[in-house]
Parts: structure tokens; C-alpha cells; sequence
């Protein structure tokens, strides 16, 4: 029985090592060049509104061309979205961006659908979406399957975002509450039961409230407020390492870090390039541009 135990204590081990491509068999990490995936933007209401007014909300036709431009930056890529599709009010809930039939605690629907026509145009583009939440206290999986029955028939859904510092927050704190393993264990579970191909990003600045590196997710990290240069690509590539081998995407372009890109004639390209190259740990990459700043730098991505 001893005997037994010791050979599948073996094999566990083994089947651990080889699946993580990031470290070598003593445990020292692999230098291996990350690859830009994905470039794109973020979009939510409220930064497409500080970019470009409330009565200027960008159409279908501008904000597929958003993501070209980012794509043009990296040779390879997908232009791709993290669209947020409910955000967190006030009292805590999750304020979808279409109608809900049905009540449910701490969800509530709008009279209109904002999105449908966008992921139209972003389908016929062949552009990669997620579709993000940003929870409060409702529950996830409610959230899944409301956003997936609404949207899952677009080709252009590759899956379901969770902002982890607007899940279950607490009062006076600003990270959130830690999303478990097996809590983002069920949130995948459940949109694979829409699409077994389906991934699932989770969202944070702190990598400790996330939950650990696991197959089907999608690592986003959306740091702001650096002190220097060096410091972004340091905090970017930590987190690539951390999270390693599984694909992380950088969101970046805030108005606190104006002072940095800024000094790039591209940023978009500049910026996020920089901060590749200094991503050794193999994984694939997303660069994601802010949308509080879009209307800043989206005209300069092309060229």
C-alpha cells in the first residue's frame, strides 16, 4: 500500500512539473520571449464617456476600428475587447447592460440593449471578446449564465471577465473580497457549459487576490500609478511569472500614468512593447489599452 502512495505521490509531481513550462526540472525559471496574443482596448460606459462625452458614446463602425489600430501595433495579434457589460452601483449590485427577465438578488437589467450591434460588428470583424462583470455581491454563476444566454451566440465570445476588486466588497477597503479556486473553478465550469472552449479572465492590480494559476484562465492585470519606466516592466513581467505558463494580459493607459506614456510618440505600441520585452516566463500576452485615455492615443496606433 506504502508502495502505491509512493508512486503516485511520483507521478502527481511529475504531471505538475511538465505542466508548467515556465521552470526547468530544477525549479529555475525558464527565459523563454512572451508573445503579444491579443491587443485591444478596454470598453465600459463610463470611460468611453470620459474619453469622448456622454452624448459621443463612439459607433459600431469606430470602435471596431479601435481594435484594429491596436492590432496594426503587434504583429500576430487579434484585435480583442474586454467588454464590461455590468458594472457595480452603488448599493452593490451588478447593473447589466441589457434587460433582464426575472429577479435576482443584487442584478438588476436596463430598459435597452447597449451592446448587440457592437458584437455584430466585432463578429463580422473576427475580433476576440470577453465579456467582463464587475459583480458586487451577485452571484457569479447567475451572472454566466445571464450574460452568456444573452450574448453566447456571437462568434466573436471567447468567454467571461470577473473584476476581482469589485467582487464582494468591503466597506473602506478597495481590493475586494479573494476569489477563490473553487469558486473560478464553478465560474469556468459554467460558461464551458455554453462553449467547451470558452476562457475566463480575472481581473486585479494584486495578484494575491486572485485565484492561482490554473488551465482556462486568463490573468489581467491592471496596475496603475507607476514611479518610473523600469518599474512597469517590472511589475508586468512579475506577474507574467507568477501566473506562468497561462496567457496574462496588461491593461494600462490610465490617466495617473500620464506622465509616462506620454513619452512615447505611439504609447499603445511603444509602451506596451517595452513592457513585453521584458516578459521572459513564455506567456501569451494581451495589451489592453484604458478607454479613459483612448481618444488620446488610438489615433497614433496605426503609424
Amino acid at each position: 500500500m506504502k508502495r502505491i502512495i509512493y508512486i503516485l505521490i511520483i507521478v502527481l509531481l511529475l504531471c505538475v512539473s511538465c505542466g508548467n513550462s515556465s521552470v526547468n526540472e530544477n525549479g529555475t525559471p525558464v527565459q523563454k520571449d512572451c508573445t503579444v496574443k491579443w491587443a485591444g482596448i478596454r470598453v465600459s460606459t463610463y470611460g468611453m464617456r470620459s474619453s469622448y462625452g456622454r452624448d459621443n458614446f463612439p459607433n459600431e463602425t469606430k470602435m471596431t476600428g479601435f481594435a484594429g489600430n491596436m492590432e496594426s501595433c503587434y504583429e500576430g495579434s487579434t484585435g480583442a475587447y474586454l467588454l464590461i457589460v455590468g458594472t457595480m452601483s452603488g448599493d452593490d449590485t451588478c447593473s447589466l447592460n441589457f434587460p433582464v427577465t426575472g429577479n435576482y438578488n443584487y442584478i438588476r437589467g436596463s430598459k435597452t440593449d447597449l451592446y448587440e450591434s457592437y458584437l455584430d460588428a466585432f463578429d463580422e470583424a473576427g475580433y476576440s471578446v470577453w465579456l467582463q462583470v464587475e459583480p458586487g455581491y451577485a452571484d457569479l454563476e447567475k451572472l454566466v449564465e445571464l450574460v452568456m444566454d444573452r450574448y453566447g451566440h456571437h462568434s466573436c465570445v471567447k468567454g467571461f471577465g470577473i473584476d476581482v476588486e469589485w467582487h464582494k466588497p468591503v466597506e473602506d477597503v478597495e481590493e475586494g473580497t479573494k476569489l477563490s479556486d473553487e469558486d473560478a473553478l464553478k465560474v469556468l465550469a459554467k460558461a464551458r457549459s455554453y462553449n467547451p472552449d470558452y476562457t475566463v479572465f480575472v481581473k486585479h492590480w494584486d495578484a494575491d487576490w486572485l485565484p492561482s494559476a490554473m488551465d482556462g484562465f486568463i490573468y489581467v492585470d491592471d496596475w496603475q500609478m507607476f514611479k518610473s519606466l523600469e518599474q512597469s516592466v517590472q511589475v508586468f513581467s512579475d506577474w507574467a511569472a507568477r501566473f506562468a505558463p497561462q496567457p496574462v494580459m496588461f491593461q494600462i493607459g490610465y490617466e495617473r500614468d500620464r506622465w509616462l506614456w506620454n513619452t512615447f510618440d505611439n504609447p499603445a505600441k511603444e509602451w506596451g512593447q517595452t513592457i513585453v520585452d521584458g516578459c521572459k516566463t513564455g506567456n501569451d500576452v494581451g495589451i489592453i489599452w484604458v478607454d479613459f485615455t483612448l481618444n488620446e492615443v488610438i489615433d497614433k496606433t496605426d503609424k
